[in-house]
């Protein structure tokens, strides 16, 4: 049975980074166009999987550490296929970031930056793949604009995410054939915890209203809808694409 087939409604989607900015506004988007949602984070600090449960939602919430990320991909794989038998939906939205000068970047720096944000994501579609073959389902990872414009002090997250984006061309070339699209988002800034993060690595303090209180700086839920409809099969001829989404700021 095809994604066209099954319809939006009951369709089964796996969000890495899933209870919270990006990740938990697709969730909850997904959750009202009636998807099944296996949330996978190192914790859900604000109750999503209840909240959502509580609305009608399918929600499993999931706690894990990507970093062990062959490991981990295959028991998340594993654990949407016991509880709902299919897969239609990954979206590879974990992510963390290393703000420093050249010179003070450590091997452990890499390391973590590189299972979180490259690893991981090749890993969960290398799982969710077959499964995803059988649904004619699709792969949306989250990179950033930053992939094409990198900023200072931010080498190592820019380069992965230039990395996430190869990637993705790569497995849309090869699983083209098998009626599976995967393509890539490029947000600009978000108000999400994350961006929070860098900024006070970024400022030296912590961020204020005025810091955020910029049209350049998206909130989670416009994403979101980017995810959602990139996904849906309205885009179904859409594939390989390197996408911004930053409301065209980047451009000046």
């Amino acid at each position: 049975m095809t994604n066209k087939d099954f319809g939006e409604h009951g369709r089964v989607a796996i969000i890495t980074g899933g209870t919270t900015g990006i990740g938990g506004a697709t969730a909850h988007e997904l959750a009202k166009r009636g998807y099944r949602l296996l949330l996978v984070a190192l914790a859900d600090p604000n109750g999503l999987e209840e909240e959502l449960t509580k609305k009608g939602a399918n929600v499993l919430f999931l706690n894990a550490d990507l970093f062990d990320a062959e490991k981990i991909s295959k028991a998340v794989v594993d654990a949407a296929i016991t509880r709902w038998g299919r897969i239609d939906l990954l979206v590879n939205c974990a992510g963390v970031i290393s703000h420093h000068e050249i010179e003070s970047v450590t091997d452990s720096d890499w390391e973590k930056i590189f299972a979180v944000n490259l690893k991981a994501p090749f890993f969960m579609m290398q799982q969710a793949v077959p499964y995803l073959k059988e649904s004619h389902g699709n792969i949306i990872n989250v990179s950033s604009i930053n992939a094409w414009d990198p900023a200072k002090r931010n080498h190592l997250y820019d380069s992965l995410k230039a990395g996430l984006n190869n990637l993705t061309k790569g497995f849309s070339l090869e699983l083209r054939e098998s009626g599976v699209r995967v393509n890539a988002i490029m947000p600009g800034g978000v108000k999400t915890p994350l961006v929070d993060q860098w900024l006070r690595s970024y400022l030296g303090r912590e961020p204020t209203d005025s810091d955020l209180d910029n049209p350049a700086i998206a909130i989670p839920e416009q994403i979101a809808k980017v995810i959602a409809c990139l996904a849906s099969d309205d885009m179904g001829w859409v594939n390989g694409v390197e996408l911004p989404t930053d409301g065209g700021y980047r451009l000046g």
